[in-house]
């Protein structure tokens, strides 16, 4: 096999001095030539030797004075590297024996100086777990010469601690491109890492009592109950309410009521099992789920030992509090076979035993509760519903910040009965889904608000931004990406102005199919928002993943703003996270001026609640966006000419 010789360029000057030797060689013979052979053929030889070593001398003095020359310049470059990089670096080997690293690699390993690690290996260095798999990766990276990266890696070390890196690992190869080792760099992310812990744990966690929240609770009796159903158990929900909470708060302050629901969560925790589950949904009411429930006896067993702990008075801040609870308590399979049937029964019998006396605990019997009456009620209504066309529309403005101008509505679902009037949401929608009605129902919202936009706009009304829910039975049944080009064409609505809201826990079902149909949505310029975000399994590499616009601050962390320092942390959080990743950010559930004015302090581009405006029925909205553009200022202390002054908001559209 031949191989190539790389020669260094030759200057001029060695050129120069090769060329006078070689004439000085010349002219001797020349000039011998004309002389007897006999007579000068010692000088001759003589003088031909000399000429000859000293060209060949001058030639490799040149040539080994380029070859130190750039050598020291590349030594000295792979040096400065080296000791400046702030990552790590290193060269291994083909047996992983480090043969170089970085001055921030040897701090990192706790090293004195770099050169401490030649030949050594990750098992001097690391825990024998991670220094096997590190081995492992680079006799594949040299078996087949194929690099790995971006690898997040847990590094362990042998005293416990963990940090996590961002690798990538290259084969080394010499000059002639034989694979001798190994090189690669590792990123420190652990920060990062730990603050994506971070805000999971806030987001699937009480921030006051640290106790599971509702989406944690419903994804552990999700698991206890898919259990039970393959070893046919019995599952038991309690639903516990502290009787008379409110009185607490209004006569000492709801300092005082937290320091009691955070010793009410601990005496709670002390009653139950590891095994059993405990949550906070809110306010003074917590739920315990018992996974392995044998009987009534053993269920009303351990109500009667939470409700006896609670009896024991709390001594908060100098005062001594006496207060009960009442406890509702349904069962699997017997009273539904859902989560979120158990939480329904388990609250209708909470509410039974508040009607008893208090203090007491009783079982959900469908004859007691009034609600699941209500329920079947309106999910016989609901069908009828559909079809003689009682739902309505009302649009709630969405308001930029800085300028206090409305930059699009959020089209919101509404019921209006014809015997109970206008039914909150929360207690149709959910049946809405429960009986698989949501895409019919969706489409004729998604139609019908798009209808409106283009109305406002022939009456001579600036086109804003129409956001517009989108359930999961929709997204993913529904025909969504169809559905939207079709109702686009029909009413004219450029792409630009609408923006689908998506619900942080749709995201995370099925994520390769929820990818495809977000790409297809974004392909036909449409905008994509992540709504109620903080209250679903949040995940920083979702955001990266996903093509969305918008992110929305759930309204749950606006209303604790004021009495709770990790609410703050945590809107301000998702503030800077949507800001890093360029993603615009709307707070919703924006109610008092206090909250205007931190999510101002913070950034936040754009506002959503009753500070401004709840959501208006189409006529009412109309008279709005002619007359009301301004109608914050009072709210917010600015004048209307300040107001008036303002540009409006890039976030008036997503691009």
């Amino acid at each position: 096999m031949s191989r190539r010789l790389n020669i260094p360029n030759i200057p001029p000057i060695a050129i120069s001095l090769s060329s006078m030797l070689l004439g000085i060689v010349i002219s001797s013979i020349s000039f011998h030539g004309m002389r007897t052979l006999g007579e000068r053929s010692n000088h001759f030889l003589e003088t031909v030797a000399i000429g000859l070593v000293t060209l060949i001398v001058v030639g490799l003095v040149i040539l080994r004075s380029l070859v130190d020359r750039r050598t020291n310049m590349e030594r000295n470059l792979l040096n400065a590297f080296l000791e400046h990089i702030p990552d790590t670096v290193f060269f291994k080997d083909r047996d992983s024996r480090f043969l170089r690293i970085s001055r921030a690699g040897a701090n990192h390993f706790g090293l004195a100086d770099p050169e401490l690690a030649v030949n050594k290996t990750d098992a001097d260095i690391f825990s024998s777990e991670h220094a096997v798999q590190a081995l492992t990766d680079e006799k594949e990276i040299i078996r087949t010469g194929r690099p790995l990266i971006g690898i997040e890696e847990k590094e362990t070390w042998p005293d416990g601690r963990e940090n996590w890196v961002l690798t990538t690992k290259v084969p080394l190869k010499d000059g002639y491109g034989q694979i001798i080792g190994t090189m690669g760099i590792a990123h420190d992310i652990t920060d990062r890492k730990q603050a994506e812990v971070q805000i999971r744990y806030m987001a699937l966690h009480d921030a006051l009592t640290g106790l599971p929240n509702r989406a944690l609770l419903q994804d552990r009796l999700g698991q206890a109950i898919a259990l039970a159903r393959r070893h046919r158990a019995k599952i038991a929900v309690l639903m516990l309410d502290l009787d008379h909470f409110k009185n607490v708060n209004d006569s000492l302050g709801h300092s005082v009521g937290d320091r009691l629901l955070e010793a009410v969560s601990k005496r709670l925790k002390a009653c139950l099992r590891a095994s059993d589950i405990v949550a906070r949904l809110g306010g003074d009411e917590f739920v315990i789920g018992l996974p392995e429930a044998s009987n009534d006896a053993n269920i009303e067993q351990v109500a009667q030992k939470v409700l006896t702990s609670l009896s024991e008075p709390f001594r908060i801040e100098g005062h001594e509090l006496a207060i009960s609870a009442s406890i509702g308590i349904s069962q699997y399979p017997a009273d539904g076979e859902a989560s979120e049937a158990l939480l329904q029964g388990a609250d209708a019998a909470m509410y039974e035993a508040k009607k008893s006396g208090r203090g007491t605990y009783c079982f959900f019997t469908p004859e007691l509760s009034e609600a699941t009456r209500h329920r079947q009620k309106l999910e016989n209504d609901l069908h009828r519903a559909c079809a003689k066309g009682e739902f309505v529309l009302h649009y709630q403005p969405l308001v930029s910040t800085n300028s206090g101008r409305i930059a699009g509505v959020e089209a919101l679902l509404r019921w209006h009965h014809p015997e109970q009037g206008l039914i909150p949401p929360n207690q149709f929608i959910p049946l809405l889904e429960d009986l698989g009605l949501m895409p019919q129902v969706g489409q004729w919202v998604l139609r019908t608000a798009c209808c409106q936009i283009a109305a406002w706009h022939k009456e001579g009304l600036e086109t804003i931004r129409l956001a517009v829910n989108v359930s999961a039975q929709q997204f993913y049944r529904g025909d969504i990406v169809k559905t939207v080009e079709q109702v686009l064409r029909e009413t004219g609505l450029h792409p630009q102005w609408l923006e689908l809201e998506l619900t942080e826990s749709l995201t995370l079902d099925d994520s390769e199919t929820t990818l495809t149909i977000m790409r297809e949505l974004k392909a036909i310029g449409v905008c994509l928002s992540l709504d109620d975000f903080g209250t679903g399994w949040s995940s920083l590499s979702y955001l990266r993943q996903f093509p969305l616009d918008r992110i929305k601050i759930d309204r749950s962390f606006l209303r604790d703003l004021a009495s709770q320092p990790a609410a703050e942390a945590v809107v301000r959080t998702i503030i800077n996270l949507g800001r890093n990743l360029g993603l615009a950010c709307t707070a919703e559930g924006v109610e008092t001026a206090q909250q205007f004015d931190y999510l101002r302090k913070q950034n936040c581009p754009e506002i959503q609640g009753f500070l401004y405006s709840p959501a208006l029925p189409a006529e009412d909205c109309s008279v709005l966006l002619r007359s009301g553009k301004f109608r914050i200022a009072d709210a917010l202390g600015m004048s209307k000419s300040e107001l008036s002054m303002a540009k409006t908001p890039p976030s008036a559209q997503c691009v």
